[in-house]
């Protein structure tokens, strides 16, 4: 087992769940259908984000325009694309377990792999969570990966330098399967002091 991140917070997965869902896709439909990942991030930003801003009307321009409900589904829609990227049997369940608990959602997404393609993905959890500057190291992923943005990490700077998150990543082999475990916290009132 390997395990990356600046996850701190375990304390707070142990609160008792407000709500929570769970679900079950597959990288295939994902993969073939790729603007499913944009409207189950979303779906799950408005779900969510309604959960943090009940004053506000769903209805209105305001929860549509809320930084809660965007940037959950920027956070969300990032670990589903990584998911469906680095699963390696298509057919094989990516398994999201979304909890909400006070002022904290928890994000789980769990996929299937091999080592041959957790290499890049193992590769960037490395540099991203061995450096200091987050804010560096991005634009110097946007210079040298302009051509292969794909598996440069970029996605997963952002959620961490502009997010209130914490992030954890648990890779464990088997054989000849991975399994590949992506948790995220994040804070809906800010970084935790």
């Amino acid at each position: 087992m390997r395990k990356y991140g600046n996850f701190k917070s375990a304390n707070s997965i142990k609160q008792e769940p407000v709500s929570k869902i769970q679900i079950q896709l597959k990288p295939l439909d994902l993969m073939r259908h790729w603007r499913r990942i944009g409207i189950m991030s979303d779906f799950i930003g408005y779900f969510y984000g309604f959960s943090f801003l009940p004053d506000i009307p769903s209805d209105s321009m305001d929860m549509k325009n809320s930084d809660i409900v965007n940037s959950i589904s920027t956070v969300f829609n990032e670990l589903l694309e990584n998911a469906a990227k680095y699963s390696y049997d298509k057919k094989a369940d990516i398994d999201i377990s979304l909890i909400h608990r006070g002022k904290i959602f928890e994000i789980l997404v769990q996929n299937q792999s091999n080592e041959q393609n957790v290499i890049a993905y193992e590769t960037s959890l490395k540099e991203i969570f061995s450096t200091n500057d987050l804010e560096s190291l991005y634009l110097e992923k946007l210079e040298t990966n302009e051509n292969d943005p794909q598996h440069s990490g970029i996605g997963l700077i952002i959620v961490l330098k502009d997010y209130p998150v914490e992030m954890e990543v648990i890779i464990e082999s088997n054989g000849e399967e991975t399994t590949v475990t992506n948790r995220v916290i994040y804070f809906t009132d800010g970084f935790p002091q």
